[in-house]
Order: structure tokens, then sequence, then C-alpha cells
């Protein structure tokens, strides 16, 4: 299921549930999720722009703003724009993950200060963004696949780091995090 589908009905289920918390996750990846979409519609819009040659006419009379806006229109259709901007599940899922990492942040500085309440409430967020993820990987399973790739590039030390997580990044993204990843490619590197 497209993934702005399945957060409308589980806002919708939200709201009839009295679920606030999930109500204001679900809220939140929404948002962040249209302010992505904006900021690509956005961009791919001025680079159409670029790659057509267009820029703002200097006159701003109304029958000339008309032919600019007609020429846009006439862009964003030809380039597809409005199909290109929509969110992929890619970025969805990274929106997820950053949201998690924000509030695991906010649960460690929570717990340092004392402050349960706030702990708490960072849990539960926390599980909520957690049903959009994939099934995490384990440890073991992040390693196993680390040094597959280690071998087949042939990595020998901490110099190979970036040749390694690179392409590591790539395969495992969104089943584990990235300071998981990073941490077990330093100690097989460091082997």
């Amino acid at each position: 299921m497209d993934p702005k589908e399945q957060l409308s009905q589980d806002l919708k289920a939200a709201m009839k549930s009295g679920d606030a918390v999930r109500k204001r996750v679900v809220r939140d990846v929404m948002a962040t999720l249209k302010e992505a979409e904006l900021q690509r519609r956005e961009d791919l819009i001025k680079k159409a722009l670029k790659k057509h040659n267009i820029s703002r006419p200097t006159e701003s009379d109304a029958e000339t703003l008309a032919a600019y806006q007609k020429t846009i229109e006439k862009v964003i259709a030809e380039e597809q724009i409005e199909t290109h901007a929509t969110a992929v599940e890619a970025e969805f899922l990274g929106i997820v993950q950053k949201q998690v990492k924000q509030r695991q942040d906010s649960l460690e500085e929570a717990q340092r200060g004392g402050r349960d309440d706030i702990a708490a409430e960072q849990e539960a967020e926390i599980a909520v963004l957690a049903e959009y993820l994939p099934k995490q990987l384990s440890r073991e399973e992040v390693e196993a696949e680390a040094r597959a790739l280690i071998e087949k590039i042939g990595a020998s030390g901490a110099g190979d780091m970036g040749k390694v997580m690179g392409p590591l990044m790539g395969r495992l993204k969104g089943r584990a995090d990235g300071k998981l990843i990073s941490d077990v490619v330093r100690a097989l590197l460091a082997e």
C-alpha cells in the first residue's frame, strides 16, 4: 500500500480510537512527507525551467505574467513533475528513520535529566514509528552482510571504511541503524 494511503488510514483509526500518541505521530510523519514532496517539486520546477531556458519576465503586466504562467504549466506537464515529486517508499522510510532517531535522542536526554514523563512519551512515539519500518536486522545479520561486502571489495583496514560504508548503507537502508552499521564495519576492519 502507498505510504500516504497507509498514513491516512492510520490517522482515521487513531482519531476513532482516541489514540492521541498515534494521531500526533502520524500527523507529524504526514507533514514531514508533504514538506519533502513540496521541496522536491520546487527543485524539479527550477531544474526544468533552467533546462528549458525559461526565466521570470522583467515586465509585470498581466498579459506577460499569464504567458509566463502558461509556459511554466506546459513545462510541468512535459517533465511530469507532479509524478516525480510524489514521495516514494524509500523516502518515506528515511523520514520515519529520521524521526525515530530524533526521538531516541530526546529519550536519552530525558533519561539523563530524570524526566521519566518525557522519556515514556518518547518511547511510545518510537513504538508507533517502528511499526512503519521493516524488521530491523540483528547485529549478527549486519555483521554477515558487512563481512560479505568487505570480502567482495577486498577492504583491509580503517582506511577502507568509506569504500564499505556507502554500498553497505545502501544495501541495508531502512533495515538497520546507521550507527550499528558503522560500529560493525569499524570493528571488522580493525580485526
